[in-house]
């Protein structure tokens, strides 16, 4: 017999047999339980990649461009010191990576 929406039992039956992945079956949202959908973990992650590759990249950069100037004894950052401009931007390099680092980990 079919229900209300035209729908028979049986239809019903088989789609609550298949954890109710059928045909038009909602989503889950992530603390469901349930089967893992494959988009909840690409939503959360896209952000910690997007924020791991800019501190990544950045604290790459200013790594690769600290070391030239310091290779070429001038300093990174003009009127100061070579030897210490040169350690705050490894510094803030490496903190930069760390972070970038801690960011992909969390994927």
């Amino acid at each position: 017999m079919d229900g209300a929406a035209g729908v028979s039992e049986k239809a019903v039956g088989a789609v609550v047999r298949a954890g109710g992945q059928g045909p038009g079956a909602p989503l889950a949202t992530p603390g469901e339980g349930g089967p893992a959908q494959p988009l909840g973990n690409l939503v959360e992650a896209t952000p910690a990649v997007f924020a791991g590759a800019v501190f990544a990249l950045f604290g790459l950069g200013l790594l690769v461009w600290t070391a030239v100037r310091a290779r070429h004894r001038r300093p990174v950052y003009e009127g100061a010191a070579p030897g210490r401009s040169a350690s705050v931007a490894a510094s803030v390099a490496v903190a930069s990576l760390a972070l970038g680092l801690w960011c992909f980990s969390r994927v």
